[in-house]
């Protein structure tokens, strides 16, 4: 009964960050892009979800599709195209594939027969799926026909490629229906989510955190050729997403795509940023750099304490300057002290000093959070010219809380620029992250994957420490705050938090 609970939580969650994208008060127009099959199953509860909400749904599918048919009694719009293969191609590859897995599962002596067999299938797969795009992308009559449809956001399954090049070409966000990829390849390469292969099973796998040595030996096999399929399976859409964007695809422009993916490809956009003070600053300017090379018009929301922050110097930005009670030199202060304490006191006091000064710390930083905050949400004046101004997607520092809260109320979408948390502890509660705590070394805490025993008690301490200090000093202490601004109790800062970063973790791949 627990895990069923549990399940109805996390897709309610899921289910709330999609609605609140496609906005918070009225209905919204969902385009989908789904995958044959069991996957179809689960975007279609989504999809029902949806329309039972109020939005409009439309699903693209191919005249060759199997299960993802028009139907009289189907809640949802069909939108079909036609394709240069026949239904029982598709069919009888599904059912290849799925005997090949069921019935002839790999052994030692097998594994290589069978990941050939397999190989083989998913080149045919990767064929149709290539004709599948084809159909659509270069169908002008059918892209200035979903182009009119005004739709406002595209659901795909990341299994079927070309969702996001829909969307791309469509100048719409879009959302993923996954949240990890077969043995978390895209979560490691792109993520960096740490996965020590010896204890952090690998995605699909089925095996657990508790593994003898032939399964260890198993689940490093599965991770080294997860790799392979993934580099040679990317290597080959490479040259067709640099066709269809128009431009080579390089590391730095992976580095802003989701940006690219809710403000359109094609056309400048227009970026309202939410920054964090400091060091925080140097990654985000990156970002931000790239986007105007690119045509897109940023604007920074700046408070007026942020050392960052010199008007007398001249910048590619645009900047929305709020007058805080605050002074830079107050700021400073703050500052010198956290990482004074950071760097030099937190490593010499006794524990029960460095958790009193770290409770002072973070409630000294937190009201000063909240009271930069409260002269942004609470200015009407401010607020109003910030929704005049038509701003596409906003871009948060999640640091400084509230970047999502802002984007909320002026009703359109937002990135975070950050990828993981202190001891992962969102990616551990919020995205269920594999992070056995005697072998996965917290985020920041200045172990490696080789410790010692007592590396590992003070690895396990560090996960149980910002567990704490998550629950009880750090957003524990902004739900009134959250609950004040959207005005429902039930959607605290953590229940907000959690619901974004889950859903934008599984997407972080672009």
């Amino acid at each position: 009964m627990a895990t069923k609970a549990t399940g109805s939580k996390k897709s309610l969650q899921l289910l709330l960050f999609q609605v609140a994208l496609v906005g918070p008060v009225f209905c919204g127009n969902v385009l989908v892009w789904p995958t044959e099959g069991s996957h179809w199953l689960n975007v279609k509860m989504i999809t029902k979800e949806l329309i039972r909400r109020g939005h409009s749904v439309t699903v693209l599918a191919s005249n060759a599709s199997v299960f993802i048919t028009p139907r009289d009694d189907a809640m949802e719009k069909f939108e079909v195209y036609n394709v240069p293969f026949e239904k029982d191609t598709v069919e009888t590859l599904i059912e290849e594939i799925v005997a090949l897995w069921l019935n002839n599962r790999p052994t030692a002596l097998t594994f290589w027969q069978f990941y050939t067999e397999l190989g083989k299938m998913f080149k045919n797969l990767h064929e149709i799926n290539r004709l599948m795009c084809d159909a659509v992308l270069t169908n002008h009559e059918l892209m200035a026909h979903l182009q009119g449809s005004g739709y406002d956001l595209l659901l795909t399954d990341p299994v079927t490629l070309c969702g996001d090049l829909v969307a791309l070409k469509l100048s719409i966000p879009f959302m993923y229906s996954l949240r990890f990829s077969p043995a978390s390849t895209v979560e490691r390469h792109c993520g960096k989510m740490p996965a020590p292969p010896s204890y952090a099973p690998a995605a699909l796998s089925e095996l657990t955190d508790k593994m003898s040595f032939g399964e260890r030996i198993k689940n490093i096999l599965s991770y080294h050729l997860q790799d392979f399929v993934f580099q040679s399976y990317w290597g080959q859409w490479d040259t067709y997403y640099s066709k269809v964007l128009g431009q080579a695809m390089a590391g730095k422009e992976v580095a802003v795509l989701w940006l690219l993916a809710v403000l359109g490809y094609g056309s400048g956009g227009n970026v309202l940023v939410w920054p964090a003070d400091n060091s925080h600053w140097l990654n985000m300017e990156y970002i931000l750099k790239e986007l105007v090379v690119r045509g897109h018009e940023v604007t920074v929301l700046m408070p007026s304490c942020f050392l960052i922050f010199d008007g007398t110097q001249s910048s590619p930005f645009q900047f929305e300057v709020v007058e805080v009670p605050i002074t830079k030199k107050e700021m400073a202060t703050m500052m010198e002290e956290a990482f004074y304490f950071l760097f030099y006191e937190e490593r010499q006091l006794p524990f029960w000093q460095v958790a009193y000064k770290m409770t002072q710390m973070l409630h000294k930083i937190k009201n000063t959070t909240e009271t930069i905050c409260n002269e942004v949400l609470k200015n009407q004046a401010l607020m109003q010219r910030l929704r005049a101004s038509n701003f596409d997607v906003l871009l948060a520092d999640p640091l400084t809380p509230s970047g999502e809260l802002i984007a909320e109320k002026l009703g359109i979408p937002f990135v975070y620029t950050i990828r993981f948390s202190v001891g992962n502890t969102v990616e551990r509660l919020c995205g269920t992250l594999p992070a056995p705590p005697s072998y996965v070394p917290a985020t920041l805490s200045g172990l490696v994957d080789r410790m010692s025993f007592l590396e590992r008690l003070k690895n396990i301490f560090s996960y149980t420490a910002q567990d704490f200090m998550y629950h009880y000093l750090t957003w524990g202490s902004w739900d009134q705050y959250y609950t004040d601004v959207l005005g429902k109790a039930a959607f605290t800062s953590k229940n907000y938090i959690c619901c974004t970063y889950k859903s934008k973790y599984s997407e972080l791949r672009g």
